[in-house]
């Protein structure tokens, strides 16, 4: 790993689930691959096998299918983050994501044969890998849960509550594609809240 690469973010966030010595640290750092994405690159585009899991060290990325010759958007990914497609991972068979850089990013990436490794080596490894997948997993579920049950207006809501960087970050039409809906659609949402945030 090059030395200019700022590791404070990944130690901090792994922090939050597993502690490692200096020395453990050290070596699942050996792990890692720095890639550099510039804005509108592909990390990873459909078809492929999605062989990493990521953690974006700078920038942020959308997850993105087409569906019927359409660009539908599935999912945001911001700095001091890991991503990626974890059923793709997990199961080896090609993935139907492609990951977009929307600015120019630094990400830091672990193999599944690195990953592996590093949960034979190491218990804290597993560990660390186990409660990533529950974290992605669940942001999964919940992403479902929302296009199930809640109307247009109210997925919009909840994405104000719960996510201010898309709102600060993201172009107007990726969100409406993330909402399931289109641009059209989510200015007359927002037209229809400004006013009633007047009256």
């Amino acid at each position: 790993m090059e030395n200019e690469v700022d590791l404070s973010q990944l130690k901090e966030y792994i922090a939050k689930f597993v502690e490692y010595s200096d020395d453990q640290f050290s070596v699942f750092l050996q792990s890692q691959k720095k890639r550099l994405i510039p804005k509108g690159g592909l990390l990873m585009e459909a078809g492929q096998v999605c062989d990493y899991v990521a953690f974006i060290n700078k920038g942020y990325f959308r997850a993105f299918c087409i569906v019927n010759n359409a660009d539908v958007t599935y999912n945001f990914s911001f700095e001091g983050n890991f991503f990626g497609d974890y059923p793709s991972f997990l199961s080896r068979k090609p993935s139907n994501e492609n990951h977009q850089a929307l600015v120019d990013s630094e990400v830091l990436t672990i193999s599944f044969a690195d990953m592996q490794r590093a949960y034979r080596e190491n218990p804290a490894n597993e560990k660390f890998g186990r409660l990533i997948a529950e974290f992605i997993i669940l942001g999964i579920a919940e992403r479902n849960r929302s296009m199930l049950f809640m109307s247009p207006e109210e997925r919009y809501l909840n994405l104000m509550k719960t996510r201010p960087k898309v709102m600060a970050n993201i172009p107007q039409h990726y969100i409406a594609s993330y909402l399931g809906i289109q641009p059209e659609s989510l200015s007359r949402i927002r037209k229809r809240l400004a006013t009633a945030k007047r009256i």
